[in-house]
């Protein structure tokens, strides 16, 4: 396995060395549907509901994300996601606010 690119944490403003991945979402959506079928696999467990497609990164189809937060208090969350757009697959890191978090998590 060759690393093909390292991510400098400066770049985003993320402390890397002292961060932790806390979850993995799939977002299973066709082709411009409104709704998702949410897959969240947090603390060992699966939790899966149809939702808005609000946090979703895909601007048409589907998207896997891992979460990752800092590890003290406050410290901010982004989610580095693997997505599907028209033919090609991107990778890319996104902040993530407080709301997405509750609406993502609450019952996990």
């Amino acid at each position: 396995m060759a690393k093909l690119k390292e991510i400098e944490y400066e770049e985003i403003d993320f402390e890397v060395h002292s961060s932790q991945q806390f979850a993995t979402v799939v977002f299973d959506r066709d082709e411009d549907d409104e709704q998702v079928l949410i897959t969240v696999i947090k603390d060992r467990k699966i939790n899966q509901f149809e939702g808005n497609n609000k946090y979703n990164p895909s601007a048409r189809r589907s998207s896997t994300c891992i979460y990752a937060k800092e590890e003290w208090e406050g410290g901010k969350v982004i989610k580095i996601c693997t997505i599907q757009h028209k033919g090609t697959t991107l990778i890319e890191i996104h902040s993530v606010e407080q709301a997405e978090l509750d609406y993502l998590f609450k019952d996990t």
